[in-house]
């Protein structure tokens, strides 16, 4: 992300001409029926930058898939007798940096962004005797919750750009307690956040961004899932003009028990946490018109699934 009064250097325009957005995360086991609002990873590039003043249009597809769900040890989930889950997400997201306003020296901008995901779960949970496995498996696809942060403050001196402040998701989505698979969450989620972005000699850059979500309970289930810390993070290395390199990852860890009707969830809180990297690539097809696809292997899952993701964003011209 970029907030520029000026033009970009030509060296860094591969990378600053890229965004991402947030969108509905994959199935897992931690918080309630699996999956976070925020679909964590989407921001680990540039992600202290903001874009230039005025209005853009930003676009991605995510796919994630997971053969595996973990439990409060780190081995497969022994409750289950089979388990494959796959998602397949478009959003888009609106971006508006405020021409002209400044507050404490910051750019001001306002971000929208809507989620269509298509979820696929194959799910059985295995019970003793001659029954088999009880399946829950399920799809279903639809628009997501809404996720708006009404004010962010972006800061850019020099070689370094920071961005702060607080992102939210409205839970717009669909919702049914007896569904196998739901697109909605039917929760509040708040979460503060700040990102810094280092672009030394415009050939390479370390972006790093930290993220705290508090939810909200789920009234129509007694639900209320642990609150979430995230760090996004990358590396990378302007190869030419148009073309950069480097690797991206991200750290999930969730900081309190999930509670049921007052109560501790399995015993343990049900806390989640898991690791991912992988490499990315981005590139300029024209001035305005930027590609990215990333890729993030996930590793030393507890208590949710552990999977791959894979990302292709884009900056529209409009």
């Amino acid at each position: 992300m970029t907030f520029q009064s000026r033009p970009l250097h030509s060296r860094a325009a591969p990378a600053l001409a890229l965004l991402t957005l947030a969108a509905l995360g994959a199935p897992a086991q931690a918080t309630e029926n699996g999956g976070n609002s925020y679909a964590v990873g989407v921001e680990g590039i540039l992600s202290g930058q903001m874009l230039p003043e005025g209005l853009h249009f930003l676009s991605y597809y995510q796919h994630y898939g997971a053969s595996h769900s973990k439990d409060n040890g780190g081995a497969d989930n022994a409750r289950l007798a089979y388990y494959e889950a796959e998602a397949n997400t478009v959003a888009l997201r609106l971006s508006y940096v405020w021409p002209g306003v400044r507050l404490w020296g910051a750019n001001v901008e306002t971000r929208a962004a809507l989620a269509v995901p298509t979820v696929d779960l194959s799910l059985g949970i295995a019970r003793p005797g001659p029954l088999g496995p009880l399946d829950r498996s399920g799809s279903k696809t639809g628009i997501g919750d809404l996720q708006f942060a009404p004010l962010l403050l972006g800061w850019h001196h020099g070689d370094v750009h920071q961005t702060a402040g607080a992102e939210g998701f409205l839970p717009i989505g669909e919702f049914n307690k007896n569904a196998a698979v739901n697109i909605g969450r039917n929760y509040w989620q708040v979460a503060p956040f700040y990102a810094l972005t280092w672009t030394p000699g415009n050939r390479w850059q370390l972006s790093t961004k930290v993220r705290y979500a508090v939810n909200s309970k789920n009234r129509a289930t007694d639900y209320r899932s642990g609150n979430e810390f995230t760090i996004e993070y990358s590396a990378g290395f302007v190869v030419t003009p148009g073309l950069a390199l480097g690797i991206n990852g991200y750290m999930y860890r969730q900081t309190t028990d999930d509670k049921q009707a007052g109560l501790v969830v399995n015993g343990n809180g049900n806390r989640g946490r898991v690791d991912a990297i992988g490499p990315y690539v981005s590139f300029n097809i024209t001035p305005k018109v930027a590609v990215m696809a990333r890729l993030q292997v996930e590793y030393g899952a507890r208590n949710r699934s552990e999977g791959t993701r894979l990302w292709l964003q884009t900056k529209l011209p409009f």
